[in-house]
């Protein structure tokens, strides 16, 4: 997935992290992968934020203080039918909190990835995403 000059734009991919150091080091790695990343604030996240930046992936941390309004904003994804199909990467540090939300998360085609996460298992759940071009659900069209 390497960027070529005069081949198709970069891939937009929204990262979502408390931490603005980690959401850095996330966009530094996305760059080096030929990705354009849009770092945003959590707070600034709606369906129609995302259906804005016409992102080809959402990379989103997994809120300690709402993990309820984390699923409410997937569902509501899925339901839109220009952002129903996006690929999402749902990351956190809570393992018992990923363990406990992995089915929900993964009916709503989510794939998740534990922090700190592996470099190679981080590019190969962005490959993984960005090249089939769909969640890890199918989800009908409009």
């Amino acid at each position: 997935m390497q960027h070529n000059p005069g081949s198709r734009p970069s891939h937009r991919v929204i990262v979502v992290d408390q931490d603005p150091a980690t959401a850095e080091l996330i966009a530094e790695l996305l760059t080096s992968e030929g990705c354009t990343p849009l770092c945003c604030a959590g707070w600034l996240l709606s369906v129609d934020f995302i259906d804005q930046m016409q992102a080809d992936l959402l990379i989103l941390e997994l809120g300690l203080g709402d993990p309820d309004g984390t699923l409410n904003l997937l569902g509501a994804l899925r339901c839109n039918c220009r952002t129903r199909s996006l690929p999402v990467i749902v990351n956190s540090t809570d393992d018992r909190l990923m363990e406990q939300l992995a089915e929900p998360l993964h009916n709503l085609g989510c794939l998740l990835l534990a922090k700190p996460f592996d470099l190679d298992a981080f590019f190969a759940s962005i490959r993984s995403c960005l090249n089939t071009g769909n969640s890890q659900t199918q989800w009908l069209a409009c």
